[in-house]
């Protein structure tokens, strides 16, 4: 191999290792990794084919996908579907739209031209691919975030199943066109899989839009069902309040009279039976409800009102601080439904399960960020903080706590939310710190 052709396999693999970087949003220094890792995989991947095949690169190309894979498998340990996603999305990206764009410069300026000016023509070709693949993966939103949320999995599947197809076909289209006879039939076939690999692109934003469209409908509709439940309780303690407003002269009368007879044991009477029962009716749990009124995000609200309901139903407890008003917190709207949802029932049920059936939960706005914090009585007094969020842990017993791993992998996407998890006594918390930008 001569030195430009050396130049030549360097860009190749530079291109594969930055659509690596923009997919997966990975660091620099994952990025040299990466490059170095493929680098010498498809080398030696080579030079094995070249012992048994006389055109080993065409079969080097099919394998390129079980290089990738096995990276993420072996070394970063990716899920399994996520990894042959991955993996052939790299592949089918490169080599389609490389294939296309060779296909097309060369029936622009016809063979004799490409055979003349060969390196110029690599060089251009690899150059346009590129600009090309950035500008795909910016369309489209190629993003492994913007594509790995659980309900879009089963479709996902759909699509790995297209992308083998055209695996399939691409390696086709380069066998075939090494037979001179064939070589516009293989162009055919390489323009006809860059096309349909569009479609598929299209396809999974659509479907993604289209999947997001139906969870914020259902979502809304959840909020219109609790903000009825919520308008009810609003309207009884305004009822109950405005009773104990005509009530309130006559507690003070009775105290008067005890106080102007001077029977002491009287005065203690009236204080027990009457004051201090008001006291207590006035400092109820039902009345956490007003607190919600300085929560302006209508899901979180809705989540939390949900949660006092469920709460109560539980006979647990409830004790709501909301002392600021809280904006819209910086998070996709469907992932603190999901989180919040699962912290927050855990708690209701990790509650019911022990002694002392309490819930806590505070929203605090702080200089730099919002803190929420969710806390409850639990029967477990104390665990490791590792296996917290293990698989399978929970404070409501062994096999039944899937929901906090599933919030830590959620809360990984994001490097503004920080979730810290606590327990002391027969306290289990969780202070979820989302760092927010100057209103």
């Amino acid at each position: 191999m001569d030195l430009f052709g050396l130049g030549i396999a360097i860009f190749y693999f530079l291109i594969i290792s930055k659509s690596y970087e923009w997919i997966c949003k990975i660091n620099r220094k994952e990025q040299i990794v990466f490059f170095c890792y493929t680098c010498i995989s498809v080398f030696i991947l080579e030079e094995i084919i070249t012992l048994v095949f006389s055109n080993s690169f065409a079969l080097s190309k099919f394998l390129f996908p079980l290089v990738v894979y096995l990276y993420l498998r072996k070394l970063k340990k990716s899920e399994k579907y996520k990894a042959i996603f991955i993996s052939l999305l790299l592949s089918l990206l490169y080599h389609s739209t490389h294939t296309f764009i060779s296909v097309t410069l060369s029936s622009i300026t016809g063979d004799e031209v490409v055979l003349h000016y060969k390196s110029t023509f690599l060089l251009v070709v690899l150059l346009m691919t590129y600009f090309s693949i950035l500008i795909i993966i910016r369309y489209f939103h190629l993003d492994i975030k913007y594509f790995d949320k659980d309900y879009l999995y089963p479709f996902l599947k759909k699509v790995i199943v297209a992308f083998f197809g055209l695996h399939i076909l691409l390696f086709i289209s380069d066998i075939v066109s090494t037979t001179h006879h064939l070589n516009s039939f293989g162009s055919i076939l390489s323009t006809i899989v860059f096309i349909c690999l569009l479609l598929i692109f299209f396809a999974m934003n659509s479907h993604k839009v289209q999947i997001e469209k139906e969870i914020a409908l259902k979502q809304k509709k959840f909020e219109q069902k609790h903000l009825q439940t919520y308008t009810d309780e609003i309207v009884e303690l305004y009822n109950e309040i405005r009773g104990f407003r005509h009530d309130y002269a006559g507690m003070l009368v009775s105290m008067q009279m005890a106080i102007d007879s001077g029977d002491l044991q009287e005065i203690n009477r009236v204080y027990n039976e009457v004051l201090v029962k008001a006291n207590q009716k006035l400092r109820s749990e039902k009345y956490t409800y007003f607190d919600l009124n300085n929560i302006e995000d209508s899901a979180l609200r809705s989540l939390i009102a949900q949660s006092i309901v469920y709460a109560r139903n539980n006979d647990v407890e409830f004790t709501l601080e909301v002392k600021d008003v809280i904006t819209r917190l910086s998070i996709d709207l469907l992932d603190l439904v999901r989180i919040m949802s699962i912290l927050l029932n855990n708690a209701v049920e990790g509650a019911a399960d022990s002694y002392l059936k309490q819930m806590e939960v505070a929203v605090i706005k702080m200089d730099f960020e919002t803190v929420i914090v969710i806390q409850n009585s639990c029967k477990i007094t104390m665990t490791p903080s590792e296996d917290l969020f293990a698989l399978g842990f929970s404070t409501k017993g062994r096999n039944r706590g899937l929901g906090l791993n599933n919030v830590k992998e959620i809360l990984d996407k994001y490097d503004n939310i920080i979730l810290e998890t606590e327990m002391e006594d027969n306290t289990f918390r969780q202070i979820i710190r989302f760092k927010r930008e100057f209103e």
